[in-house]
Parts: C-alpha cells; structure tokens; sequence
C-alpha cells in the first residue's frame, strides 16, 4: 500500500529549496566581490535550480515514493514563491524571459531530484 501523499513534506521542500538557493546565492555574491568572475544571471538560475533538486531530492528521499510527484510539486511551489518575491520587490516590468527560464528549470530540476531521492530509497 503505498503512502499518502504528505503537504508537510511539500512545504518543507520549498523551504529547503529556499534556503539553500539563498545560501549558494549568498556564495555566488561572495565570488563576484572577490574575484574577477563577471556577473551572469544563468549563474543565479544555476544555483535557484541545484537549490530546487537538492530539495527534491531529500524530500523524495524521506518519503520514499512518488519521488517525481514531490519533485514538481517543490518545484512549482518554489516557483510561485520565487514569482510572488519577485513581483512584492521589484518596482520595474517583469523580464518575461527571465521568468520564463526559471518556468522551466524549477520543475525540471525538481522533477529530476525527486525521481533520483526515491530511487535512492529503495
């Protein structure tokens, strides 16, 4: 019988994906300041989107099953989330293209973390 599925779980995962996106965004600041590393944004995608499959990836992991269900749904809450952040801070037109990137990595990152967290399990 295979287990219910858990919101708890969902809502820890975008946590998680938060937490950890902010971290490695922290860090990537870090490099920018110090070194001669020039900015890019596919740099701030790249850590939105490891932040999204490492969450995924532990929350599927810790369930045990419907890891790709897990995955998208942390990665289309991290989005919507990132979307609202994006929308209460920002005074300027939204970048379409922007959102339309982080539209296609969040699930997708999130989806692959999911499925490798509950095959890891078993």
């Amino acid at each position: 019988m295979s287990k219910p599925f858990q919101l708890s779980l969902v809502t820890k995962g975008i946590a998680l994906a938060i937490v950890i996106s902010f971290l490695l965004t922290v860090v990537l600041s870090l490099v920018y300041f110090f070194t001669s590393v020039q900015e890019s944004f596919l740099y701030s995608l790249l850590a939105a989107g490891i932040g999204v499959l490492i969450a995924s990836f532990y929350i599927a992991y810790q369930s045990g099953a419907r890891g790709l269900l897990y995955g998208l749904a942390v990665g289309i809450g991290f989005l919507v989330v990132t979307i609202l952040i994006y929308y209460i801070f920002y005074a300027g037109d939204p970048s379409w293209k922007i959102l339309l990137e982080k539209v296609l990595i969040s699930p997708i990152a999130g989806a692959i973390g999911g499925s490798i967290g509950a095959v890891m399990k078993k």
